[in-house]
């Protein structure tokens, strides 16, 4: 009697769903760009969180610089004001002995502008190195004059370190007042133009550096672009005391924003910046990641292939 081969249980039922092939692609598909999304975007938050504090260490470095150029002005201060026949030669408007006695105290310095000021503000001694600013007849009417002369009580008084703004471009000041037989004979400036500090210091922290003023603008940099104005009313809670502040300040170019601080106080903001190439790690790294992915999927495929191929009969 002959035997009749049953149908599988399960035959003309349609497939359902969940176990259909095009699903089972797409989810895996789906799964494989969200892993090689995540990867670009770990490597690209990675790459900028380590510019940002590199950013804020050369913020903090320039700051210390500033200290120590700061420290430098203030020396070449002190050994002009107390060297002997200083104070008489001011006092008697004497400046071929001012010359004499300042100009090989300059030269021994890092600065790079000296004025030796009577009290009315006529220049009595300008000395200058080769590539500053040329020197001016007065400075009358300038407030830090009459501030030094005003405080100037005993040996240590009068003395102070700020940002001014000349016509010749912003600068930091050291100015200290002369004393002559108790009553101050007139005021010294030890200057360093601010473009040169920056570009010093920009040297020792590897960064382009960017002073902005309490409005945001910017007054000097070391950079080879025009950096954008910072909000004035970032640039004021800065200087305020606010919190650093990152941006990109020119194309891809980020910037750490903090305060710029002269004699413990803080006069302007200032901005380190350097280019942010953490998109192109990122992306590399999403390259990176998509063609392993691949390769892995093509050596299953071939093992699987391989594996059926053995198995089949003949």
């Amino acid at each position: 009697m002959a035997v009749t081969q049953g149908r599988p249980p399960d035959a003309g039922r349609p497939t359902p769903w969940y176990r259909r092939r095009w699903l089972h692609l797409v989810l895996g598909l789906a799964v494989a760009i969200a892993a090689i999304t995540w990867a670009g975007q770990r490597a690209t938050d990675g790459v900028r969180s380590n510019l940002d504090a590199r950013l804020r260490d050369a913020g903090a470095s320039a700051d210390a610089g500033l200290v120590t150029l700061e420290s430098e002005q203030l020396s070449a201060l002190r050994a002009i004001t107390f060297t002997t026949g200083v104070a008489r030669a001011l006092a008697v408007r004497d400046a071929r002995t001012l010359d004499r006695l300042v100009t090989p105290l300059q030269a021994n310095s890092n600065v790079p502008m000296v004025d030796v000021i009577l009290p009315d503000g006529k220049v009595e001694l300008a000395v200058r190195t080769k590539g500053a600013p040329a020197p001016i007849a007065s400075r009358a009417g300038m407030p830090a004059i009459a501030q030094a002369l005003r405080e100037a009580r005993g040996p240590r008084g009068g003395r102070f370190t700020e940002l001014m703004i000349f016509r010749t471009g912003p600068t930091i000041v050291t100015i200290g007042a002369v004393l002559y037989q108790g009553a101050p004979a007139g005021v010294v400036l030890v200057m360093t133009p601010l473009a040169d500090g920056l570009g010093r210091l920009s040297q020792n922290v590897g960064t382009n550096l960017t002073a902005y003023s309490i409005d945001g603008v910017p007054i000097a940099t070391t950079a080879a672009f025009d950096p954008k104005a910072v909000d004035r009313d970032v640039a004021r809670s800065l200087i305020g005391g606010a919190a650093i502040t990152t941006r990109y300040v020119h194309g891809d170019e980020r910037e750490a924003l903090g305060r710029l601080v002269l004699d413990h106080q803080a006069d302007a903001v200032l901005g380190a910046s350097l280019n942010d190439n953490s998109a192109v790690t990122g992306r590399a790294v999403t390259l990176y990641a998509a063609l392993g992915l691949i390769g892995a999927v093509l050596i299953f495929v071939s093992f699987w292939a391989r594996l059926a191929y053995r198995r089949w009969p003949g």
